[in-house]
């Protein structure tokens, strides 16, 4: 038996040899060619509901840096980019390659995003010096939008969503995360996300003006004629890239449904763990985050290995998180995280991919089952030695201290 954590499955363009013809006899093969502004028309209209608009991206990384950098403008009025440190790497790297420094918070202890107390707290802590927040919709959860657009009303303080696992996630009313929103919401179709399209990502925003200086950033910053007009990149998707996820969207409400019933049959197989709070409507799954039992978190490695031994890989997404990491540590500033050090230690990313079967799952479960009552009853206190060899009966009424009860 050997179950990896994810299996990335990007759609196969050796099945797709009439459309790669196609694709090579218009000799575009970038700027935004025809096969990509019909992937970006498919995309608004099944995720966003036709609202506002969207552009496609070379990666979701590149999507947050042209994103702040849209959002804070060439002279920030802060130093700061507030986000949780629970997060990945990519959201703190974009802000510090736009000359902003990270300022991390603690996160909920449910849904995993960035708390609203500790967030707020941050804001008056650092009031005038923060240029974005940009929260994290952890693991592909629907976080309020709807209080950050609040935000920024009342501080004008722009917000930039990283939206990276949440392609799939949608309203109890079918409505895309992230649609109506008019600032930037960004996610990524990496070949390990639930939508997978190998190297990619898309930007969303009900603002098209937005859309619009943002697909100008892309092409490093070209406007009318050929020169340079605002702060640019070379942020675009191949054509190729775009025929991968225009494949990717003719099949994807069945990947997400197989992918949710597999996260719910680990749910129930696995009581002892902690899951992410559930969504309402249909949550995007990129692998299964859960929660070892409270206690357990210095045992993660020896479980992992237990795991490991019986061909199961799995992962610590994110442990450690950002302000634990080397790097960040130097160039960031963080709060106490009391919330998010707890998650992170106990964090196990368990299987997922579009191939699993249900017998994996269960693979899975009982192997960790089996791990965690070991464990457990290792770390149980050992009986003293007179207990080992106090008569049952004896034990039974002698209390703790090993006396006859006074009458």
């Amino acid at each position: 038996m050997k179950i990896p954590l994810v299996r990335p499955a990007p759609p196969q363009l050796s099945l797709a040899v009439p459309e790669l013809q196609s694709l090579e006899q218009s000799g575009i093969f970038s700027n935004f060619g025809p096969v990509n502004t019909r992937f970006e028309q498919e995309m608004l209209a099944r995720f966003f509901g036709g609202e506002g608009a969207c552009m496609t991206v070379c990666n979701a990384t590149i999507g947050l840096m042209l994103a702040i950098k849209e959002a804070v403008g060439d002279q920030p009025a802060g130093q700061f980019a507030l986000m949780p440190s629970f997060t990945f790497a990519a959201a703190a790297h974009a802000a510090r390659w736009c000359g902003l420094t990270p300022l991390f918070c603690d996160i909920h202890p449910q849904n995993w995003a960035a708390d609203f107390a500790a967030e707020s707290a941050m804001l008056r802590r650092y009031a005038g010096k923060i240029a974005v927040v940009m929260p994290y919709a952890t693991f592909g959860y629907p976080i309020d939008l709807e209080r950050y657009k609040r935000l920024t009303t009342r501080l004008g303080v722009p917000v930039v969503v990283d939206a990276a696992a949440s392609l799939g996630t949608f309203d109890v009313h079918g409505r895309g995360f992230g649609s109506g929103f008019a600032g930037s919401v960004v996610f990524s179709m990496h070949a390990t996300k639930s939508f997978a399209v190998g190297e990619a990502g898309l930007i969303y925003s009900a603002d098209p003006d937005r859309i619009a200086r943002l697909r100008t950033m892309s092409s490093f910053g070209f406007g009318e004629p050929r020169s340079a007009t605002m702060a640019g990149l070379n942020g675009k998707l191949s054509e190729v890239g775009a025929l991968l996820g225009r494949l990717r969207l003719a099949d994807y409400d069945r990947i997400t449904a197989h992918r949710a019933a597999l996260l719910n049959r680990y749910r129930a197989a696995l009581p002892e763990l902690d899951f992410q709070l559930r969504a309402l409507g249909t949550q995007a799954h990129q692998f299964v985050p859960a929660l070892l039992p409270s206690g357990l978190g210095g045992c993660r490695a020896a479980i992992r290995a237990g795991l490991e031994d019986r061909g199961i890989v799995t992962g610590t997404y994110f442990s450690p998180h950002l302000f634990e990491q080397p790097y960040f540590r130097k160039v960031s500033v963080g709060g106490p995280m009391p919330v998010c050090d707890d998650v992170s230690a106990r964090m196990i990313s368990l299987p997922l991919f579009d191939t699993m079967t249900h017998h994996e799952v269960d693979q899975v479960a009982e192997c960790l089952r089996t791990l965690i009552r070991v464990t457990e009853q290792e770390r149980r206190p050992k009986p003293s030695r007179r207990e080992q060899y106090m008569p049952p009966v004896y034990a039974a009424i002698s209390g703790a201290s090993g006396e006859l009860p006074l009458e």
